[in-house]
């Protein structure tokens, strides 16, 4: 009976362990598994928003390229003011005219899979702790471009409007080819020139586009970059 006890307690004992050892087992697999699955659906939003980040650099230049055409006309502009008015070529200053005030522009930031990361919680399984500071922190940067394009929109306006009430937009379109040369009128563009208040809103308008150009978009820009940076070195590390 003895050996019988003790045999069938030692059985007893390897049963246990057997046991415990595939709980063990179940739970390294099930973890590895929910690891896996967690690492997988990190890569998916890593590259994903890696690509959104690259379509909003690219906004972010064709966005810069457009304003500095902008600045081009405005500062034109401006050099006919303080210059020989009596020598000024009606077709340039026509040009100039339409190159400041034919067009504003915003920029378009997409931020759908940031939105979905955010609302769906799944931001804190991105484990990089710089990548999700960057997320955090790149919304301020782009209120402030989205508020100096609302600056630039108002000065857009504003000169678009004193174009409309003292100068000739006729002319400015058929010295452009927009329009067909018989549609041509004698009243010159050249008095605007001499109106303050257009020089003042101008002026307006040139620093908005140089706020935008050389400080906002640039820092919106940078960030992005790095974010990508970091994307990219975070990837080669999962691989």
């Amino acid at each position: 009976m003895e050996n019988k006890t003790g045999k069938y307690f030692k059985y007893a004992i390897g049963e246990i362990i057997l046991v415990v050892i595939g709980i063990l087992i179940a739970l390294s697999i099930n973890n590895w598994n929910e690891h896996r699955k967690t690492q997988i659906n990190q890569e998916k939003y890593l590259l994903l928003l890696k690509e959104e980040a690259l379509k909003n650099i690219n906004a972010i230049e064709n966005a810069k390229d457009n304003i500095k055409l902008t600045m081009e006309g405005q500062l034109g502009l401006l050099e006919l003011i303080d210059g020989n008015q009596d020598t000024i070529s009606e077709n340039y200053l026509s040009k100039l005219l339409l190159k400041t005030v034919v067009y504003t522009t915003k920029f378009n930031y997409e931020n759908s899979v940031l939105s979905e990361l955010k609302t769906s919680g799944e931001l804190k399984n991105i484990r990089n702790d710089s990548i999700r500071n960057n997320l955090i922190t790149i919304e301020p940067l782009v209120v402030n471009s989205k508020n100096q394009e609302e600056f630039i929109i108002e000065d857009f306006e504003t000169v678009g409007q004193l174009i409309n009430e003292k100068g000739n937009r006729r002319r400015i379109l058929v010295d452009n080819d927009i329009m067909p040369d018989k549609a041509r009128d004698s009243i010159s563009n050249i008095p605007i020139l001499r109106v303050k208040e257009f020089e003042n809103h101008l002026i307006s308008y040139v620093g908005s586009c140089y706020g935008i150009v050389n400080r906002h978009y640039p820092r919106l820009d940078s960030h992005l970059k790095t974010l990508v940076i970091l994307i990219d070195k975070e990837l080669e590390n999962i691989k």
